[in-house]
Parts: C-alpha cells; sequence; structure tokens
C-alpha cells in the first residue's frame, strides 16, 4: 500500500511538473523582456539624465532672470507710483491756493467770444443759415 501511495505521490509531482511547464516558459520570457528593457535602460539614462539636467539649468536660469525682471519693474513702479504721487500732492496744494475756477472762466469766455461774434455779423449784415432756414432762403 505504502508503495502505491509513493507511485500516486510521484504521478501528481509528475503531473505537477508537466502542468507547470507553460507558466515557467512564460515566466521565463517575462525575465527575458525585463532583461532587455533593463539593457535599453542603462543604454539610454545617461543622455536622458544629461537631457533632465539641461532642462532644470535652464528652468533655473530662467526662473532667476524673471525674478530679477519682477523685482526691477516692481522697483520701477514703485518709484513711478511715488511721483505720481508728489505730483497729486502738489497739484492738491496748488489746487487750494488758487481760488478761481479756470474751467468756468474758460467757458464763459467761449460764450462771450461766440456771442461777440455773432452781433458782429449781424451787423455787417452777414447772417448765418440755421438748419431750419435752410427751406426759407
Amino acid at each position: 500500500m505504502t508503495e502505491n501511495i509513493l507511485i500516486a505521490i510521484g504521478f501528481l509531482f509528475l503531473l505537477l511538473f508537466f502542468l507547470s511547464i507553460p507558466f515557467m516558459i512564460e515566466v521565463w520570457r517575462t525575465v527575458k523582456g525585463m532583461a532587455q528593457t533593463l539593457e535599453t535602460l542603462n543604454r539610454d539614462l545617461p543622455a536622458i539624465m544629461n537631457n533632465l539636467e539641461e532642462i532644470t539649468t535652464n528652468i533655473n536660469r530662467t526662473t532667476i532672470t524673471v525674478n530679477r525682471e519682477v523685482t526691477e519693474l516692481s522697483m520701477t513702479l514703485r518709484r513711478m507710483q511715488g511721483v505720481v504721487g508728489v505730483v497729486l500732492g502738489v497739484t492738491d496744494v496748488l489746487r487750494r491756493q488758487i481760488s478761481f475756477p479756470l474751467a468756468r472762466t474758460l467757458i464763459t469766455s467761449v460764450a462771450a467770444f461766440k456771442g461777440v461774434r455773432t452781433f458782429i455779423d449781424v451787423v455787417q449784415g452777414r447772417t448765418r443759415i440755421d438748419s431750419g432756414d435752410r427751406g426759407k432762403r
């Protein structure tokens, strides 16, 4: 009986071995593919790393340049802001010290000039034709 059990166990191990052959072949193909991939990576990785280093260096230089330009622009804008503040302060002080309304005087002067010109035209006999009088003459 023990011989029969040993034969059965041997037969099961032999069956398990034959059934695992396709699995072992697939594992062997996978390992072979991984070895090729690893070889390709080892061959191309230094060039990829050099490219990444160059890209990083260029980005760092660009960042430094942009930061410098932004700082200079910010300083220029602060100076301009200061100049505008001074100009506004001076105009505010001048506006408070000068009490005559320039705009009102200018509008009144233009209206008076138009009135005088119209009066002179009427006295000299040159009348202007208004849009409503065009059909009458």
